[in-house]
């Protein structure tokens, strides 16, 4: 397992560091303005429709498939994942056209402060990227495929293609037609899914065009799923609100919020994503076993690990969130204002890291226990939550009391679904792990001081970007002495386990 996910997390930071040099030219090539805004919102806009369907598609289709594999062998659950994919494909017929109808009315509820030339725009990139919804349908399903299959390395090495061909896309169009921007976009996620067609061939899958909506383990996976579905309303709600009033409050602050988020989810995938979607299919077998003290141990791990690595990274952006992004961003079209803009929403993401990590573990383990009801109340508490703060703090904060906003209701709300687990699978050491995080905590914050000193004194050595690279190395060596000297609790399964892979 602890192989898989390395090689998951070598996979991601390579595609990630794509991903970021696609970020990067789009701000070189537009800044953060109305164009970049109302090209993020055409882009969001498919993403947020679909992904009411495709939450629910990954929270129940693994433990459905994994349960009729078990008792029904693999033909059925193939023929499982073509009756869905066939459902999905109907129901993303009708999101495409709802969209298309109505894309005006529809940006305006994404971004009301849009207006004249850059609403112009939104509306012909939303009716362009409208059809990727069909490829994003089946990218979701294959996904879920392919890890139960234990065939983790494609459904990340899809971003690679997806990646460069962005870089090419966002290079072309800015000496061609903007146009060429979107069209492309939607020709890289046709690409990212034909990326997929080998390794699912491989697997023996072969589609059949049968639709059966009543078919009682679609009735299983739907009664999963429309909890989910609920719960990432709620979640598109926030984004949708954030948007709204980033759009009302400064142009170009969708852009602040869109590159900043993308650095802390940067983060989040590199550490969490590859962690989660090894454990996933794993905790579903555990969880059809009954088989709870095992999961109970390997959620507990799981949990510590996230913390210790998501604790140390948060502190560090939010020490160095002004170099940060002059380092990613700070060039070209991408002005001094937009970089002050940008980190300010960078620093108050970062306060909700720890919030951000966890939670996608604790919803994981819900859905793995066939339990999208408790999921789907947090997401709405949060949501209820958000709203509140964005209204209150946003009008003292600006444009940083949404981020700030985001991550106090993300953390208070990671808090209930972990207080949640315990009453639903028993006692988790919880008194272990609250002294794990407060170690961290008190590590990362040495890590934090020592960090800013260094890179302070080679920066006024005149060492420009190694003052950073200087600070941020210093901070890594005090961190690991400071878990040494605290003794953390696990500290010699962590030894045993790096020894173990070294050996290997």
């Amino acid at each position: 397992m602890e192989k898989t996910v390395i090689a998951l997390m070598t996979v991601i930071i390579v595609t990630k560091v794509l991903g970021f040099s696609r970020d990067i030219s789009l701000s070189y090539f537009y800044g953060a303005d109305g164009l970049t805004d109302a090209y993020l919102v055409s882009t969001d806009i498919p993403t947020a429709f679909f992904s009411f369907i495709g939450m629910g598609i990954v929270a129940s289709f693994i433990p459905i498939f994994t349960k009729i594999q078990e008792k029904q062998g693999i033909a059925e659950a193939r023929k499982f994942t073509a009756n869905v994919i066939n459902i999905v494909l109907l129901l993303s017929t009708g999101i495409v056209v709802l969209i298309l109808l109505f894309p005006q009315a529809i940006v305006k509820v994404f971004a009301s402060g849009f207006e004249g030339e850059t609403l112009k725009i939104a509306i012909d990139f939303t009716r362009i990227a409208a059809l990727s919804i069909y490829f994003t349908a089946l990218i979701y399903v294959f996904n879920g495929y392919l890890e139960v299959h234990k065939s983790f390395l494609p459904t990340v090495l899809a971003g690679l293609p997806l990646n460069i061909m962005m870089l090419f896309v966002i290079y072309l169009s800015s000496f061609t037609n903007i146009y060429v921007l979107s069209i492309g976009t939607l020709v890289a996620v046709v690409v990212q899914f034909l990326f997929l067609v080998p390794w699912i061939r491989k697997t023996g899958y072969r589609h059949s065009f049968k639709v059966n909506p009543k078919e009682k383990n679609v009735r299983k996976m739907m009664y999963i799923a429309i909890p989910v579905i609920i719960g990432v309303s709620a979640d598109q709600i926030n984004v949708l609100v954030d948007r709204t009033l980033a759009s009302q409050i400064v142009e170009g602050g969708i852009s602040a919020l869109t590159y900043s988020h993308r650095i802390i989810f940067f983060i989040q995938a590199i550490f969490v994503t590859a962690v989660v979607t090894v454990m996933f299919p794993k905790i579903s077998k555990l969880a059809v076993k009954q088989n709870m003290e095992e999961l109970k141990n390997i959620v507990g791990k799981i949990i510590t690990t996230v913390a210790l690595i998501v604790i140390p990274a948060a502190v560090g952006i939010m020490i160095f969130s002004t170099q940060i992004t002059e380092l990613l961003f700070g060039r070209g079209a991408f002005e001094a204002n937009e970089v002050i803009l940008t980190s300010g929403v960078l620093f108050f993401y970062a306060v909700g890291m720890l919030g951000f990590g966890l939670r996608e573990v604790l919803v994981k383990v819900f859905y793995s226990l066939e339990d999208s009801r408790t999921p789907m109340i947090s997401a709405f508490g949060a949501m209820f939550l958000n709203v509140i703060l964005c209204l209150i703090l946003s009008r003292f904060m600006g444009i940083n009391g949404l981020a700030l906003a985001t991550s106090i209701s993300t953390l208070v709300f990671t808090g209930f679904l972990y207080i949640s687990l315990v009453r639903k699978v028993g006692s988790m050491n919880s008194l272990k792990i609250v002294q794990d995080l407060f170690k961290a905590v008190m590590a990362s914050a040495v890590m934090g001081f020592s960090a800013k000193y260094i890179y302070t004194l080679l920066d006024e050595a005149g060492m420009g970007i190694l003052a950073l690279a200087g600070g941020i190395g210093a901070g890594i060596v005090v961190y690991a002495s400071m878990l040494w000297v605290l003794q953390l609790s696990d500290i010699g399964y962590y030894k045993s386990r790096i020894v173990a892979l070294a050996k290997r």
